[in-house]
């Protein structure tokens, strides 16, 4: 699995945390497209089709705890 980047991690953790796109992009200091963007990635790293299923690889590899 290739790795996530500082920036894909903080908004897996904001996904996980419920946040909105809109929420994550206030939080961080970026566009809605920049996280849209940065989901794309993450969805296509952990093999995930939904922010759901992005937050459950997440857990099951160990990158974020709830």
């Amino acid at each position: 699995m290739e790795r996530l980047t500082p920036r894909e991690h903080e908004v897996l953790v904001l996904v996980a945390d419920g946040r909105r796109n809109k929420d994550i992009a206030r939080e961080l200091g970026i566009t809605d497209h920049t996280v849209k963007f940065h989901l794309a990635a993450v969805f296509g790293k952990l093999g995930a089709s939904s922010r759901t299923e992005a937050v459950r690889r997440g857990l099951q590899l160990g990158l974020i705890h709830i």
